[in-house]
């Protein structure tokens, strides 16, 4: 072994230690959620309402997050997703339509917690937080599918903007017809959209 020199020696001491270099953090991509339209129930706002929190505790994940808007008009969604640095915005409209039984419209009437719990998706991520938003969110949701009858039919209809009016997802129409009586169509549909929502947003 060749021993070193005194003066490499010193040259060794002082010369600073690098810290490892960290990987970059990972960017939280953000999509911006406008209450539904829906067509086909009494009471359209609550099961909006409903639908758009099941969607936000599918669409909370470590590298995707969503945010409400209070805008309703086009426009004003638009300013108000700039306003809150999420400039992506997911519209969705949904239509349900009744089969041979039951009347024309379905009544959102919220049920008790027990009853829609069985309705109610649990999120994988965000704990007590996205589980609140669902759970909390989801009653009318749970009303329909408790008043749902066998070949009663849900369609959605789904598309992803920029909040400078760019489509980054076209409009994308699903739907689903009950095979028995009770059946939730609604939360299947939403994630279903979600995935693709989220596939997206996430890049």
């Amino acid at each position: 072994m060749i021993p070193l020199h005194p003066f490499a020696i010193a040259l060794f001491a002082v010369m600073p230690v690098q810290a490892p270099a960290q990987a970059p953090a990972t960017e939280t991509a953000c999509v911006a959620l406008l209450l539904p339209s829906v067509e086909g129930v009494d009471d359209a706002t609550a099961v909006a309402t409903s639908v758009r929190s099941i969607f936000e505790s599918y669409l909370t994940g470590p590298s995707l997050k969503s945010i409400l808007l209070d805008a309703r008009l086009a426009s004003q969604a638009n300013i108000e997703a700039k306003q809150k640095d999420c400039t992506t915005i997911l519209t969705v409209s949904v239509t349900r339509k009744a089969g041979n039984y039951g009347p024309s419209k379905l009544s959102s009437v919220a049920r008790a917690a027990g009853t829609t719990a069985a309705y109610v998706p649990i999120p994988t991520y965000g704990g007590a937080v996205a589980a609140g938003a669902a759970r909390g969110g989801a009653e009318a949701v749970a009303d329909v599918a408790y008043n749902t009858h066998a070949k009663d039919e849900v369609t959605m209809t789904y598309k992803v903007v920029s909040a400078d009016g760019a489509t980054l997802l076209a409009p994308k129409t699903i739907s689903a017809k009950a095979k028995s009586n009770g059946e939730d169509l609604m939360t299947p549909l939403i994630a279903k959209a979600s995935e693709a929502v989220a596939g997206t947003v996430v890049k």
